[in-house]
């Protein structure tokens, strides 16, 4: 049976409550009248209401008497009350009916549009409680912290009040055009206006920078669609038209019987967050450059062996003839600019990817070369632990937009993880196994896919679903971070992409990047 919100009216005339119950029967509620203060308490004591309608001169026990004992005996918030009165009141007593708890006044004789118009307002508000409630059951199945307060609220109006004025995130109420319509103090102070006002009435599009309006827009798509669309990075404009780094969670807001009518946005500041995450992403890179230190130092050591013999044979030469044939030295002059440039090239590109990168454009890249060029700088490393690594590169793959040296990161994150895996299956078994490691890129459709594969230890099931949260790490103490699986999440979420992971033990992990070639920001 659907529950009735209650509506009480006091007044100790009964042809006025007569009238009053004439007009509120065309109002879906269920009315609870009362001819004093005292038969008021007794009906509705330990009841809900929706609202109060009270006469402020009564005998015995007056209106604003009669409001106080009623929030008295509410230990939660206070209760909507409209006073009547038949004149016209006062400061002071205008003042003394606020304090009681009045939201508003209405003088007699009642209008009955007028009052027909205050309790939709309250009705409204009721409703809106049933459609957050069903909202808040869907956000407390992902975790959300803000919906587990709003499940905890006691009444519509507190409940609406307290999600506004105490979550930590901005909250914004927008209409189905884009109208923000009510809007948190948080969320004043998010976007530096000085009040309320400086936004209610504003498109919410004046505050999104010109190339995260698609990015909106989706949002707004699916939150219709699908009713909830969570934790969706994009950049803020404030007021002063400073940008900042925002995460936006959208809830559609429907009518009872199931038709749109505006969307619930909440909006924190992850300013602080990404300066953290880029730190992270610096260290460890820092970090990889450290474990692969032995190998780079082999790779610039191998040309310039070659450019110490070429130099002993020049020399050898002159030494044996007293001259040098110019085609001779020619060739091998070639040889040595071929190996210094090959040097060269090493150090660049390692100063390029130790680089913080914080002012990086995002640009279309190859993505082969970035796993060619991640692959060249562990490659020795691998050979020196009898690590075979196997590429399988697609030959005309599309080029993808991002940062083409955090890309590299991630590469050399999963080698990482995938040499530590097959060596720790190598060390708990007496017999010797072919270790390898192989990674493999091809494109179906609109969509780029990189998978790493190794034979190792593989990862158990309690623990492949906490893998990629930080400081989670499956390694012996002292031996991983946990921060490195976290970071890769991070850096492939930013260009638009998903990790799957799939794991048998001790038989070896799949780790696959989706990549969606549609979105280029």
């Amino acid at each position: 049976m659907k529950h009735l919100p209650n509506l009480l009216i006091v007044d100790d005339s009964e042809e006025n409550l007569l009238l009053l119950e004439k007009v509120i029967k065309k109002v879906n509620v269920n009315l609870i009248k009362a001819l004093c203060g005292q038969e008021a308490l007794e009906k509705t004591r330990g009841l809900d209401l929706l609202l109060a309608i009270i006469d402020v001169r009564m005998p015995g026990m007056n209106g604003y008497e009669l409001a106080l004992k009623m929030n008295e005996e509410r230990s939660g918030a206070k209760m909507p009350i409209i006073f009547l009165t038949a004149c016209h009141a006062d400061q002071k007593q205008i003042g003394e009916g606020y304090a009681a708890g009045a939201v508003d006044y209405i003088f007699k004789p009642v209008d009955s549009q007028t009052l027909l118009s205050k309790i939709d307002v309250f009705l409204d508000l009721f409703h809106q409680k049933q459609r957050v409630i069903r909202d808040v059951v869907l956000l407390k199945k992902t975790g959300d912290n803000l919906a587990r307060a709003l499940i905890k609220a006691d009444a519509a109006t507190q409940k609406y009040k307290t999600l506004l004025s105490a979550s930590p995130d901005g909250i914004f109420l927008i209409d189905l055009k884009g109208i923000i319509t009510e809007v948190s103090e948080i969320g004043v102070e998010l976007f530096g206006a000085d009040s309320r006002a400086d936004l209610v009435g504003k498109d919410v599009f004046r505050f999104v920078p010109s190339y995260e309006k698609n990015t909106i827009k989706e949002i707004i798509e699916k939150a219709t669609n699908e009713g909830l669309v969570q934790n969706v990075e994009m950049k803020i404009r404030k007021k002063n038209q400073t940008v900042f780094a925002g995460e936006t969670s959208t809830t559609l807001i429907q009518s009872p019987d199931g038709k749109p009518i505006a969307y619930m946005i909440i909006l924190r500041d992850i300013s602080h967050r990404k300066k953290m995450e880029t730190k992270q992403i610096h260290a460890d890179r820092m970090t990889n450059l450290g474990k692969m230190a032995s190998g780079i130092a082999h790779e610039i050591n191998q040309p310039l062996n070659i450019i110490s013999m070429v130099l002993d044979k020049i020399i050898f030469e002159s030494d044996k003839t007293g001259k040098i044939d110019i085609d001779f030295f020619k060739i091998k002059s070639d040889k040595i600019f071929e190996n210094i440039t090959r040097i060269r090239n090493l150090i660049d590109h390692i100063r390029d990817f130790s680089r913080s990168h914080d002012d990086y454009i995002l640009t279309d890249f190859d993505i082969n070369k970035s796993i060619e060029n991640a692959a060249s700088m562990i490659i020795e490393q691998f050979k020196h632990f009898g690590i075979n690594l196997i590429l399988q590169l697609e030959k005309q793959i599309s080029p993808i937009c991002g940062n083409i040296y955090k890309f590299e990161q991630v590469i050399i994150n999963l080698l990482t993880n995938a040499k530590d895996a097959v060596m720790e299956k190598r060390n708990n078994q007496d017999e010797i196994f072919n270790m390898i490691v192989g990674i493999r890129s091809y494109q179906e459709n609109q969509t780029l896919i990189v998978e790493v594969t190794d034979n190792g230890i593989g990862i158990s099931n309690d623990d492949i679903n906490n893998i990629l949260l930080p400081f989670y790490t499956t390694k012996d103490e002292g031996k991983g971070t946990g921060l490195g699986l976290s970071i890769c999440y991070q850096i492939i979420k930013e260009m638009d992409g998903t990790i799957g992971i799939t794991s048998e033990k001790t038989n070896g992990t799949i780790v696959k990047l989706i990549l969606n070639l549609k979105k280029k920001k």
